[in-house]
């Protein structure tokens, strides 16, 4: 989620050493803009390393303007608009900058969202909005005068610049298509945004946290129906009962245990704190606050990171695969390997920087021992996959493409099940098994915040005669109550001793 600065007092903007750029200055002499010389002129939705940020353009190369009591706003109205200080003067020529989410009752700006700019009197001046956050920028192409694209750089106080022609980046096909992705209809809290990290246990659960308000939500699914429920809702918070926690992935073990990975406290959103926190669900309650048993503290292994460019994702790794947790970072594309430790301590064990602009989700497939790295739609929704070869993790480059059926969007979330799934072959009963997939859309698309899809199932086991060759599932019926274990996978205990298991709902 992302902030606006304050509406008033010190105006936060960025400055350059060009002579052009946009300074407030209290300058009586220069007089009021209009609407025929002030501009949008680019947007910054995702990836600074600070926070997002609109800038605009004074396209009267004579004069200076001032802008006192102009404002922006994004696509929600309910937000306060960002109002320029008294006194705001952009050179003629020149540009001004404002980051959006430095303040904590500021606005941030989405994957699908959009600007607005008005003068003093409330009147629209300049608007432009967006679908999917650009790879770099979204600007006016030429600079000042064009029209909004998808720019070559960020040019922050500086000329747009076009992006130049490159070589498309090869991809392998997604490794479950073809499959068909529908909308999980829970309406809702579900069908707005900052949906941003989802997994499934063992048992088919899904747990899915919201990095807006800092919620944890468990959701039973029905086999009769395919249909899931919301069966717990918790606010999260840190161990003293205080903040917002920044909830962007999450990640449960085989005892129950939540790990959700956070970028800041959202009650001081301008301040970086990536941490992994550590929940056990209560027995005698399936709402409420749930506060945190331990925070892990990773600002020593990320290194220095923008308030909104923490942590995105975590996965949890059993034993078979080195016992420990996967952490992905947004603004620095890396994966950190970690053992956390039942005293909050946190050892690293291996880094991997990712060829991705950003790391958005992670997620372990048991049955198979890889492990998938995302991006979100600024990597066009590509992902990789990784190995443990007993020592490291590990990968040969591959990058595969998103779902064919999968419009590029923002998905900061994605897990991977395994389930077992009755089948009939020449009148005798068997089992096979399929991959159930979840996805959760940081924007919301088309009020959608959680997306599925099952992969075709495999081959249809006889419960007396073994494996036999694939064949007509035809009878086949549908059923969560299998488990990893069902289809050959060791789950080992929790690397953290002395954690009490998720009592039976």
């Amino acid at each position: 989620m992302r902030l606006r600065p304050p509406s008033s007092g010190i105006l936060a903007v960025a400055l350059a050493t060009s002579t052009v750029v946009g300074v407030p200055v209290l300058a009586a002499a220069a007089p009021p803009a209009t609407a025929d010389d002030i501009v949008i002129n680019e947007v910054e939705s995702n990836g600074d390393p600070v926070g997002d940020w609109v800038e605009l353009a004074n396209t009267n190369t004579e004069q200076d303007l001032d802008i006192s009591g102009w404002t922006l706003i994004d696509n929600d109205p309910t937000h306060v608009p960002y109002t320029f200080a008294e006194g705001t003067v952009i050179e003629s020529g020149g540009y001004l900058s404002v980051y959006t989410d430095e303040d904590p009752d500021g606005f941030g700006l989405g994957g699908n969202d959009s600007v607005t700019l008005r003068d003093a009197d409330g009147e629209i001046v300049d608007h432009t909005e967006w679908s999917g956050h650009a790879a770099t920028t979204w600007g006016r192409l030429p600079d000042m005068t064009g029209e909004f694209a998808v720019t070559g750089e960020p040019t922050r106080n500086l000329r747009n610049v076009a992006p130049t022609s490159e070589d498309p980046i090869e991809t392998s096909p997604w490794p479950f298509d073809p499959q068909d992705i529908t909308a999980v209809d829970l309406g809702g809290d579900f069908a707005g945004d900052d949906m941003s990290g989802v997994d499934l246990a063992a048992d088919g659960t899904a747990y899915v946290v919201n990095n807006g308000t800092g919620t944890l939500y468990v959701l039973d699914r029905d086999a009769e129906t395919d249909t899931y429920e919301i069966a717990r809702t918790h606010v999260l918070a840190y161990a003293d009962g205080t903040g917002i926690p920044d909830a962007e992935g999450v990640t449960v073990t085989p005892d129950g245990v939540v790990y959700v990975a956070t970028e800041r406290d959202n009650a001081d959103k301008s301040t970086s704190r990536p941490s992994v926190l550590r929940y056990t669900l209560p027995a005698d309650a399936t709402t409420g606050e749930l506060r945190a048993e331990a925070e892990y503290d990773l600002s020593g292994i990320v290194g220095e990171i923008g308030a909104n460019a923490g942590l995105e994702a975590v996965q949890y790794l059993p034993d078979a695969w080195g016992g420990a947790f996967a952490v992905g970072v947004e603004g620095t594309g890396a994966v950190h390997f970690v053992q956390l430790g039942a005293d909050a301590s946190v050892t690293e064990k291996q880094t991997y920087a990712s060829p991705f602009q950003g790391v958005m989700a992670l997620d372990l497939d048991e049955a198979t021992g890889v492990l998938r790295v995302l991006c979100d739609e600024v990597c066009e929704g590509r992902s990789l996959e990784m190995t443990f070869d007993g020592t490291e993790w590990t990968t040969d480059g591959t990058l595969y493409a998103r779902p064919a059926a999968m419009p590029n969007i923002a998905n900061e979330g994605f897990a991977s099940h395994r389930e077992t799934v009755a089948c009939t072959l020449d009148g005798a009963e068997g089992t096979t098994t399929r991959v159930r997939l979840l996805w959760a859309d940081d924007a919301a698309t088309d009020g959608v915040g959680l997306r599925t899809a099952v992969g075709e199932p495999g081959e249809c086991e006889a419960a007396d005669s073994g494996p036999v060759a694939p064949g007509s599932l035809g009878g086949a019926t549908s059923s969560v109550e299998g488990s990893l274990a069902a289809i050959g996978s060791t789950v080992t205990a929790n690397s953290v001793a002395g954690l009490a298991p998720l009592p039976p709902r």
